[in-house]
């Protein structure tokens, strides 16, 4: 027989009070949440089959409202200013080597490259990226690699506190043109004595060679690897790249818009993939969504009818709005709800599910 909990949530600290539902407030232990009037989400979600158990947390911003979720255009992608940035992080630098980059399609820019001869280069196709000659160890190490992501958020360094440090990487955004207004900005810090620690252990297990060996990591290599994501309407935005296959479709830091390593000498990459967007917002057609049940029976038939023996656990469900290109390679906006699947408490994978029509979104 089904075991079923479901916790109703996103509460807030009141006293007890008796209110009737049809205000569209659910009292719980004196405790409420909010809900609106179509649609209420529990706060966890614990069902337990014979194939596939639930257990997640709804992962959905306070800042969402759902009675103010209305159907959505992307009028075009956000691109950096090329101009500044080149001007910016070319400065005093020699030039070793310069050229253009085609655009991709007729609708995004020319692009450009630079190569310097202390090792750095920078490029620019509408999105930007500028990397020292320092960063290639950061990135031999993989530092955006979620596998690392509870090691490196249970260090510290000292030279900054996360806090600065986003403030500071939101002042560089800005001054290349990049609006932060609507982005969350995270970051966890890379200790120097982590580091090195992974990268040992990759050199020894194959993955990592020691020709990619850091001569030495010190103090002066604590860094922060800042990452941003883009919200809309409260929800973060479920970009398009990771649309492109299930491979890039997980909510990672390394799948994020924005990524940044800034090190006690400043900065040392800085990422921006050219995949925010300018929103506009048909206020008149608003936009309903279904039950959590509902979208969380279609994952529950998904794997519930696979002729297998394995066991799948559902970790996560968050919604997100997600951005993609239509059959007319149109950019699309619409709600989704994101899930993590563990197959046999060994591998994850991502199930996607449109959140208005309830339909399975297929990836490749």
């Amino acid at each position: 027989m089904e075991k079923k909990t479901v916790k109703l949530g996103r509460k807030m600290k009141q006293k007890s009070l008796i209110i009737g539902v049809a205000t569209g407030i659910l009292i719980t232990s004196g405790n409420f949440m909010i809900c609106h009037a179509e649609t209420q989400f529990p706060e966890k979600y614990e069902v337990s089959g014979e194939k596939v158990t639930f257990n997640c947390e709804l992962e959905i911003p306070d800042s969402f409202n759902e009675e103010e979720l209305c159907a959505t255009a992307v009028k075009s992608r956000i691109y950096s200013d090329g101009k500044k940035a080149i001007e910016i992080y070319s400065k005093g630098k020699e030039v070793q080597d310069t050229g253009s980059i085609p655009p991709a399609s007729e609708a995004e820019p020319e692009g450009t490259y630079y190569t310097f001869t202390d090792g750095s280069s920078l490029s620019y196709t509408g999105g930007f990226h500028y990397g020292t000659d320092t960063v290639r160890y950061y990135n031999y190490v993989g530092i955006q690699d979620p596998t690392y992501l509870e090691r490196f958020e249970q260090s510290e360094v000292s030279f900054m506190q996360p806090e600065e440090c986003i403030e500071k990487v939101e002042a560089l955004l800005n001054e290349i043109g990049i609006p932060t207004d609507e982005v969350e900005l995270k970051a966890y810090a890379l200790d120097n004595e982590v580091i090195k620690q992974i990268e040992n252990e990759e050199i020894e297990s194959g993955l990592n060679t020691e020709a990619n060996r850091k001569e030495a990591w010190t103090e002066e290599d604590d860094a922060y690897f800042v990452y941003g994501v883009q919200k809309h309407a409260g929800l973060p935005v479920f970009h398009e790249f990771m649309n492109v296959s299930r491979q890039l479709a997980y909510d990672t830091p390394d799948s994020s818009a924005i990524q940044v390593i800034y090190s006690t000498r400043g900065v040392e990459s800085i990422l921006y993939q050219d995949v925010m967007y300018d929103f506009s917002d048909n206020n008149e057609e608003k936009l309903q969504l279904r039950q959590f049940e509902d979208i969380a029976k279609v994952v529950e038939n998904k794997y519930g009818n696979l002729l297998n023996e394995s066991m799948y656990e559902v970790t996560r469900a968050k919604l997100y709005e997600r951005v993609f290109l239509n059959q007319n390679q149109q950019l699309e906006a619409a709600p989704m709800w994101y899930f993590e699947i563990l197959e046999d408490n060994s591998t994850v994978s991502v199930t996607l599910v449109d959140a208005v029509t309830g339909e399975e979104i297929y990836l490749e």
